[in-house]
């Protein structure tokens, strides 16, 4: 029986047993469900029923009529019921009922934070829509750390332990989301108490924030790195993998096979963190030959540095690259730099 099917049949349950209360909370239940199909007749007339059971139940109404409004304004994509099927597949209807009405709508521009780190958050956020990516700051370093898309969850782990916020999540481009208020916890335990168990065992299937800070610095540690001066070429690679946009140019700090350092300046330290989470195209060159390499990497951090000149803010952007450098590579730049303690000009 499918959701729809399981919630019509209790609306006329709850309406035989004088249970008005329940029957108007499937009936919000299928209106947002038609609403989002752009069944808007069939939505209406739910929102219709609501008034002929109870004449008094102006809110619900009226919430209806917001639900019905606000999905005429958008373009019939996926909406929350949608893309979190497989969560809601998974609860009981009294328990999809309780999850669902206690979700509120939000949007978030580009740039906007949704959570800070080291600050409380008390809400678990359901991305509908967007991409947003989480940062972590370690003084004055900052690393980008995973991307979050529609399907994803963000912020359980202070949701379900009332701890602070291990990271920064920020949008990266309008973000669609719900979310549920952490006190939405005690009412679920009088209710619904196996609705915690199974919303927390859903979410313990993203990965621990904690997990990804330790394999990036585990990563780095492991591989020696060849610093030596030189010039490269930057572009933003978009989401076809195209580089776009105009080209940069940044100062080489330090290879590895498995990425590369360099240094920019910036007007302030939000305009550096916009490269974080994008993907790059680079050139360089190596010594000893002076071969051109040309790689695409992620931004995983960005570090200021206090010498500033000109207005602008100094900063090193690490990159790790996605098609690795040979050890040979490293090997020979770095054989070179011991036998000459010089790197040619390019």
């Amino acid at each position: 029986m499918s959701e729809i099917s399981k919630h019509e049949e209790l609306v006329e349950q709850y309406r035989k047993e004088g249970n008005v209360k329940e029957a108007i909370t499937s009936l919000l239940f299928l209106i947002t469900k038609y609403a989002q199909k752009h069944d808007f007749a069939r939505a209406e007339s739910l929102r219709e029923k609501i008034i002929s059971m109870d004449p008094m139940a102006l809110s619900e109404a009226i919430r209806a009529q917001e639900i019905i409004d606000t999905a005429r304004l958008k373009p019939n994509d996926k909406g929350h019921m949608e893309v979190w099927s497989a969560l809601y597949d998974q609860l009981t209807v009294d328990e999809a009922n309780a999850l669902f009405n206690e979700t509120h709508e939000v949007v978030f521009r580009p740039g906007q934070k949704i959570f800070e780190q080291g600050v409380q958050s008390h809400n678990l956020y359901f991305i509908n829509g967007g991409q947003a990516k989480h940062l972590y700051t370690q003084g004055d370093r900052e690393m980008f750390i995973k991307r979050v898309v529609a399907g994803n969850v963000a912020g359980e782990d202070t949701f379900f332990d009332a701890s602070h916020c291990t990271s920064t999540l920020v949008a990266i481009d309008r973000v669609k989301a719900n979310f549920i208020a952490n006190e939405a916890l005690s009412h679920w335990r009088a209710t619904v108490p196996q609705l915690e168990g199974k919303l927390k065992s859903f979410c313990a299937k993203e990965e621990k924030i904690n997990d990804l800070l330790k394999r990036n610095s585990m990563d780095r540690r492991t591989q020696r790195r060849v610093i030596f001066p030189g010039r490269l070429l930057i572009k933003v690679v978009n989401s076809e993998g195209v580089p776009v946009g105009k080209t940069m140019q940044g100062k080489i700090g330090d290879v590895s096979i498995g990425g590369v350092s360099f240094f920019i300046k910036a007007a302030d330290r939000e305009h550096a963190q916009m490269l974080l989470g994008n993907r790059l195209h680079l050139r360089f060159n190596m010594p000893p030959n002076m071969v051109e390499f040309e790689r695409i990497g992620l931004a995983l951090g960005v570090k200021h540095h206090a010498d500033a000149k000109d207005n602008l803010e100094k900063f090193s952007v690490h990159i790790k690259f996605d098609r690795r450098l040979s050890d040979k590579d490293i090997s020979e730049t770095e054989r070179f730099l011991k036998l000459t303690g010089k790197v040619p000009q390019q």
